[in-house]
């Protein structure tokens, strides 16, 4: 029992760490791009910073043969000093060989097992030097915080269903027309519900199979149409990103890297290039003036709607009030542009194939004598007491 949790932190903590260092050398890609281009578009500069927090979540020895990691990877696998480092850690990394963690499918030829150089991965051999005591403290830390963190994610969004399940449905003609005018304007199939409720922050988006917009009751009583007309322009826009579906993922990836603060960063610059790119597809429509629209958000401050649900888990039409500054300048200095969305979606491919792939390709295969392991064992094998006996397995497992 004891042993398979020990497996079961390292096996975690290892993909934790692993994927944590993938991103943040694939987050290094993006930033030096956008240093490079400045006027990358906002959806290419999206999608990679997607890319980014979607590396978190991929296996860890994902391999393609032409990513540029595969290159990077046999480089270091071929440096002296890697060598000699991946010598000195040689016993736990071929305990967890035998073990099929790291490299499944050895074989015994001539008494000496032959592993192949694609599974035993740089990062690996550098994870396995950490102390077996740190690994356990580091999971179930890890393991207290997250289930805390998503008791309290659950419990803001049950809050918030509850809510909603209060809210009204809208059937003022002029609010209704218009909701339909704008899904009509996306292409968007099926039927958006608009709802209305006392409370809560902003106009906000829920659900991405039967969407909701939702907008505090007090600006529907403004009878301002312009602004009302601004709102569900821009939350329309959201529905047809599906971006309330794109929230769950990432809020879920902060769940799990919490103590990441590449996550966090990537979070909000998503959020931010959200907004814009939502309301750059409602400028382009033309049914809207720059001014006017610009002119909205400054409007829904002043009604002053505030409440208690964070907008981390929402499409909501305000934000923080540096991101409502910056979206204010980008609507003030909006030019209508052709957008090429084929175009973008092609290079973020690209760019998704040559960076998320960071494992390397089998180059060869290395010999380990198993009498050579058995005389070497220390403390700092998660498993010594089993090397011989997973060594027997492994040879007769090769006979068969």
């Amino acid at each position: 029992m004891f042993e398979q949790i020990l497996q079961q932190s390292y096996l975690v903590i290892e993909f934790l760490i692993v994927n944590s260092i993938y991103a943040v050398l694939l987050a290094c890609v993006v930033v030096l791009t956008k240093l490079i281009y400045p006027k990358l578009p906002k959806r290419i500069e999206y999608g990679l910073w997607c890319v980014v927090l979607l590396r978190l979540i991929l296996p860890n020895d994902l391999s393609f043969e032409y990513a540029i990691s595969s290159f990077v990877n046999n480089w270091l696998i071929s440096n002296e000093q890697f060598q000699i480092f991946a010598e000195s850690h040689k016993v736990s990394t071929v305990g967890d060989i035998m073990l099929g963690e790291i490299a499944p499918g050895g074989k015994f030829v001539d008494g000496n097992l032959l592993v192949s150089t694609s599974h035993i991965e740089p990062l690996q051999i550098f994870f396995h030097a950490i102390p077996e005591m740190l690994i356990e403290i580091m999971y179930f830390s890890w393991l207290g915080i997250v289930a805390l963190v998503l008791l309290r994610y659950l419990f803001l969004r049950v809050k918030l269903l509850r809510m909603l399940n209060r809210s009204q449905p809208i059937v003022d003609y002029t609010v209704v027309s218009c909701a339909n005018r704008w899904r009509l304007n996306f292409w968007i199939k099926g039927q958006v519900h608009v709802i209305a409720e006392d409370q809560y922050l902003s106009p906000f988006t829920f659900f991405f199979k039967a969407p909701i917009i939702f907008i505090p009751r007090k600006i529907i009583t403004s009878k301002n149409e312009p602004l009302i007309e601004s709102i569900i322009a821009h939350e329309m826009a959201h529905v047809k990103r599906y971006d309330s579906l794109w929230l769950v993922i990432q809020n879920l990836i902060q769940i799990l890297y919490f103590f990441n603060p590449l996550v966090w960063i990537a979070v909000r610059r998503l959020s931010q290039l959200r907004e814009n790119l939502c309301d750059e597809m409602v400028l382009s429509v033309n049914q809207l003036k720059p001014a006017d629209y610009g002119d909205s958000l400054l409007k829904v401050l002043r009604f002053n709607v505030s409440g208690e649900i964070q907008s981390g888990l929402l499409n909501a039409f305000l934000g923080s009030k540096k991101q409502i500054k910056q979206r204010v300048k980008a609507i003030g200095s909006f030019k209508p542009f052709q957008s090429r969305p084929t175009l973008e979606l092609f290079c973020v491919f690209i760019f998704a194939i040559l960076f998320l792939p960071f494992a390397h390709q089998p180059t060869s295969e290395i010999v380990v004598n198993p009498t050579e392991i058995i005389s070497k064992q220390n403390e700092d094998s998660p498993f010594p007491e089993n090397v011989e006996k997973y060594i027997q397995l492994a040879k007769k497992s090769s006979n068969d």
